[in-house]
């Protein structure tokens, strides 16, 4: 998948699925944290603007996959669906990430 069309499916999903059990609840909120991270995404689409945050994006969004992965393999049914659309949405976000470093550092 191209930037662009990472950066139109997650624009589209915007914020993740709900979870529901308080662990899933605490991964989604984490993962609101990580939609603050890749604003500046929006800013290089809608700007053409290139800075990126000071924070290591990657160990956090990692660091929630591998949380995804354990409620998927540990969890109830409905915890491990939760936990599935979770993932999907920090490995989206984690693939816009890598694709937004790669366009940006090529306009500088």
């Amino acid at each position: 998948m191209e930037f662009i069309d990472s950066y139109s499916v997650w624009k589209q999903l915007m914020l993740p699925p709900k979870g529901v059990d308080e662990e899933t609840r605490d991964l989604r909120t984490d993962l609101l944290v990580s939609d603050e991270y890749l604003l500046s995404v929006t800013n290089l689409v809608d700007y053409g603007t290139f800075d990126p945050p000071k924070v290591d994006v990657f160990s956090y969004l990692d660091k929630l996959l591998r949380r995804a992965e354990r409620m998927i393999v540990e969890g109830s049914p409905e915890v491990r669906e939760s936990a599935r659309n979770l993932h999907a949405y920090a490995a989206l976000s984690r693939q816009l990430y890598q694709q937004y470093l790669e366009v940006g550092s090529q306009k500088q």
